[in-house]
């Protein structure tokens, strides 16, 4: 028996084995390495090439060229080709809807097949629904504050009895006007008001305070009911 043990031994020497634990080190260098796991959103499959290829402005497929079906879900912001922030210019954002709408224009796709026909309905309706969205300034805010899972108060927690009160003096001085003047300058005031506030929803919104946006939202709304009341009797009064 001492013979066999002296045999393996001089084997184990002949190979230059050495215990597990001293080639830990060694073997570690030659590990692969850690694989960083990145999600990747991929375009659905286009429905006519079945190809999931980038998606020119949000709609059509890059390797056939055929309009896809419409993405009611999509970002008014990206689909228009806009950060997702409150400032935005009005004229660019008129140029982009103009660009889109010549895009997906029904009369570009008269000639094509049933579902381009209704594609291009459905994406043209989007498209006009993004832009009035996202064109008005008490809009946009209300779509800004819904992506970011917030929703308008439903009373008027979010005013103060001063502003309330306010409001129906101002109410009140609409319903005694009798004439064109006096309607057109309290208009003009509101105008200057709105204007005013939709500058101090940008800054609510660049200091992520959704409360204060809230605020200034159902403000912005009693305003243009004023503003509403206004014209309806400026409209009566010059049909009168």
């Amino acid at each position: 028996m001492r013979g066999v043990i002296t045999c393996f031994k001089s084997a184990v020497k002949a190979t230059n084995y050495s215990p597990i634990a001293k080639n830990v080190v060694p073997f570690q260098r030659f590990r692969l390495p850690e694989v960083r796991q990145f999600s990747v959103e991929s375009s659905p499959a286009c429905w006519n090439c079945q190809n999931k290829s980038a998606l020119r402005q949000n709609m059509i497929c890059s390797d056939c060229g055929h309009l896809q079906d419409v993405n009611a879900g999509i970002n008014y912001f990206k689909l228009l080709s806009f950060p997702t922030q409150f400032s935005l210019e009005s004229q660019k954002l008129t140029k982009s809807f103009r660009q889109l709408q010549t895009i997906v224009h029904p009369d570009k796709y008269s000639n094509k097949t049933s579902r381009e026909q209704t594609n291009s309905a459905d994406w043209s309706s989007l498209i006009n629904k993004a832009y009035k969205t996202l064109a008005t300034p008490i809009e946009r805010g209300q779509y800004l504050l819904q992506l970011e899972g917030e929703q308008m108060p439903q009373d008027n927690s979010a005013l103060n009895k001063e502003f309330l009160m306010a409001m129906m003096e101002r109410n009140e001085e609409v319903e005694d006007a009798e004439d064109t003047k006096t309607l057109e300058d309290l208009n003009a005031l509101l105008i200057k008001e709105l204007e005013g506030m939709a500058q101090k929803l940008n800054s609510l919104f660049e200091k992520k305070d959704l409360q204060g946006v809230k605020g200034c939202l159902v403000e912005m709304k009693y305003l243009l009911s004023i503003q509403n009341s206004i014209k309806q009797k400026l409209q009566s009064l010059l049909g009168s």
